[in-house]
């Protein structure tokens, strides 16, 4: 099956073999038709199954399934104390982290491209296509936050020479543009420092286990939770950058974008959480949508966005698939 197209790998966390991962999964295998594509998925929730799942394992592409368990036997194997997996609960993005060391350390891919399961793909994106089949890294921007992935953007640019690596990252980012850490074409190249069990150690101590409450139990907010919540974010967007023997593709910021729901876009104007799309209009004009957003609140999965929904199945709809 597609013996003459180019391989992508498409590799990322989804929640679980449900819906929202049948839709992410089908979306890609159809408008990415030009690559021969092949799916390795960590499953969070390994145990799940409704009527989505069985369609899943139906698709006619080939799906690779992980676990966390896997991966933490994988960090056993490197020689990684269970001290340090046990804080992996404290901060689980180091599973994206690991599982990505797993694909280059075992040969899988030398690029991948991660894609959440909340992204519609609009039309003629054929600049994104063109970077896939050629392996390029590619970043796409959240306009509206710079500061969305320099989190550990002195910690990294410190490891690889300081001011000559700033300046190198600069020529790439000359506007210094914040990248979207859910789609993303990843040279796995910005493992190559890390294969060897005592770097992969290394590797895994850049990260600030400590969570998001506080020691009284009170969540963390402000800057200090943005930095432990985009590490996984920063380490990718920053590393594709300064790791990559290619040099990276920014698309172009007109066209493909992220954005929330609220705010001011610099193109667009002012978002209206109010109207008829809950503010999401703006983010839809972008080739490659992202909805973006927590979803969980005390504790309890509130979904995505209506429209959102709306559009997957119009989506599912169109393809005779519901």
């Amino acid at each position: 099956m597609g013996e003459n197209k180019p391989r992508l790998v498409i590799a990322n966390m989804y929640r679980s073999k449900g819906k929202m991962a049948y839709f992410a999964i089908h979306q890609a295998v159809t408008r990415f038709h030009e690559l021969n594509i092949e799916f390795h998925i960590l499953w969070d929730d390994v145990g799940y199954s409704d009527e989505w799942t069985k369609k899943i394992d139906e698709l006619n592409c080939t799906i690779v399934s992980y676990s966390k368990e896997q991966l933490e036997q994988y960090c056993l194997d490197q020689g990684i104390e269970q001290t340090k997996i046990d804080e992996f609960e404290k901060f689980k993005s180091i599973y994206f982290i690991i599982h990505a060391h797993y694909m280059r350390k075992n040969d899988i891919t030398d690029y991948y491209l991660i894609y959440d399961d909340d992204i519609i793909l609009n039309e003629e994106i054929d600049e994104l296509i063109q970077c896939l089949k050629s392996k390029t890294p590619v970043l796409i921007s959240e306009s509206m936050n710079t500061g969305c992935d320099k989190s550990m953007f002195k910690k990294l640019l410190e490891i690889y020479g300081g001011e000559s690596a700033y300046l190198y990252y600069q020529s790439v980012n000359p506007q210094m543009l914040g990248f979207n850490a859910g789609f993303q074409g990843l040279s796995l190249e910005m493992y190559d420092d890390f294969l060897e069990p005592d770097m992969f150690k290394v590797l895994l101590d850049l990260f600030n286990y400590n969570g998001i409450h506080d020691k009284d139990g009170k969540e963390k907010t402000g800057w200090e939770r943005t930095l432990i919540d985009t590490q996984q974010q920063s380490f990718f967007s920053v590393m594709n950058i300064i790791r990559s023997v290619t040099k990276p593709h920014i698309l172009n910021p007109q066209e493909y974008f992220v954005c929330p729901n609220w705010g001011t876009h610099p193109i667009y104007g002012n978002l209206d959480p109010e109207n008829e799309y809950e503010g999401w209009d703006i983010n839809m004009k972008s080739k490659v949508a992202h909805f973006i957003g927590h979803t969980i609140f005390g504790g309890v999965y509130y979904g995505k966005p209506k429209i959102f929904n709306t559009l997957v199945d119009e989506y599912l709809k169109e393809n005779t698939l519901i």
